[in-house]
This record gives C-alpha cells, sequence and structure tokens, in this order.
C-alpha cells in the first residue's frame, strides 16, 4: 500500500522502479526492448499488441503461439 504521506502535496516520495525487458520471437529473434514498473518479479506473460509472450528467462520472453477461446453460456 502506498504511503500515506505521498498522498500529500509536495510529498517527496520515491520515484517508482523500472524492469527492463527483452520481447523475442519464438525462434529467438529480437523483437522489442521496454521497462515496465517494477512488481518485484517478473510477469509470467506479456500481451504486446496483439502478440503474447512467455517468460523464458528473468527479462527475456519469447513469442508463444495462442489461441482465445470465446465465452459461452452453459447449456
Amino acid at each position: 500500500m502506498p504511503n500515506a504521506q505521498c498522498r500529500m502535496p509536495n510529498a517527496q516520495c520515491p520515484a517508482p522502479s523500472h524492469m527492463k525487458i527483452t520481447l523475442k520471437t519464438a525462434t529467438g529473434d529480437f523483437v522489442y526492448e521496454t521497462k515496465i514498473l517494477s512488481l518485484h518479479k517478473y510477469p509470467e506473460v506479456i500481451l504486446w499488441g496483439k502478440r503474447v509472450f512467455t517468460i523464458f528467462a528473468p527479462g527475456v520472453y519469447w513469442e508463444a503461439f495462442f489461441y482465445v477461446v470465446p465465452e459461452v453460456a452453459e447449456q
């Protein structure tokens, strides 16, 4: 939970930290590199546009094949 003092005007609050991530194709070719807000742990999956990447190593994500299953009401 954020420190209550950080919500006060003119408060001295620490800047959010970031983690560098690299996106690669399924064969390991470079796609994109950026920084994301630190969650103290790398996410398992990164969505980038319509592409999905799963963690390969800390900070390195490889593109994954995926399929969207539409939601249907139980019959």
